[in-house]
């Protein structure tokens, strides 16, 4: 009988014994760390965008535009100073970043106006027949066809382009470019030598400070890289 009892006794302690173990380990597992390998962030999927043409679309607008409109502009283009024939340009290109930079800025400088940017709208230009700008900067192509581009928001329900008015104190408005002093009085030169400041030029560089605007901030870019001059082929011919 009372070897059974020791026995009865020697079962609870060792049940007790194989308990406390069994929750220390328990314990000890959950205040460890785990290690687990980062897992890698899955790109979501771009889908084909609507806007995109075929290769054979492209083509065939691109050689539209070579027999109704460039042939049309060196027709009617004196040749150059030395002598040789005036080419229109075919096509202009930025890096990639200089537009995802451009794209960024734009955005950054409407939401401190306080305004949405709604489109980036592409204006064909044409360099001036003269050496430089009003503001001294050189016209590196006289006569070459260009383009810029400019930003615009929505106003009563129509897309305007739009430049920013620094305030002072940090504090900016967007305003019309239509309404930018002398723009459509054909005035923006005289107003450049009465101000000496720079106004939003259609020949803006993208390296530009934006110390030269001083109280008007230009979000217009241009100064891609055209093509021709100088000379060089094109993609579709």
């Amino acid at each position: 009988m009372k070897r059974k009892k020791n026995l009865g006794l020697l079962f609870v302690a060792f049940s007790l014994l194989v308990s406390c173990n069994s929750e220390k380990k328990q314990t000890t597992t959950d205040m460890e760390p785990t290690h687990r390998e980062p897992q890698e962030e899955k790109t979501k999927e771009v889908k084909t965008p609507e806007k995109i043409i075929s290769i054979t679309e492209a083509k065939q607008v691109f050689d539209n535009y070579t027999n109704k409109r460039a042939k049309l502009i060196e027709a009617t283009e004196d040749p150059l100073e030395d002598g040789s024939k005036f080419i229109a340009s075919r096509y202009g290109d930025y890096d990639i970043e200089t537009v995802k930079n451009y794209i960024a800025y734009v955005e950054q400088e409407a939401k401190e106006a306080g305004v949405k940017v709604e489109t980036l709208r592409f204006y064909f230009s044409t360099y001036p027949d003269k050496k430089e700008f009003p503001d001294h900067k050189e016209v590196k192509h006289p006569r070459q066809n260009s383009f810029f581009i400019l930003p615009t928001m929505k106003v009563d329900a129509i897309n305007m382009g739009f430049y920013i008015k620094n305030l002072g104190d940090g504090k900016k408005e967007a305003a019309l470019i239509r309404n930018y002093p002398g723009l459509l009085e054909g005035k923006m030169g005289d107003t450049y030598k009465k101000t000496s400041k720079s106004y939003a030029s259609f020949g803006l560089s993208t390296n530009t400070s934006t110390s030269l605007f001083d109280d008007n901030q230009s979000l217009i870019m241009n100064e891609g890289q055209m093509f021709p001059p100088p000379p060089k082929e094109s993609d579709f011919n």
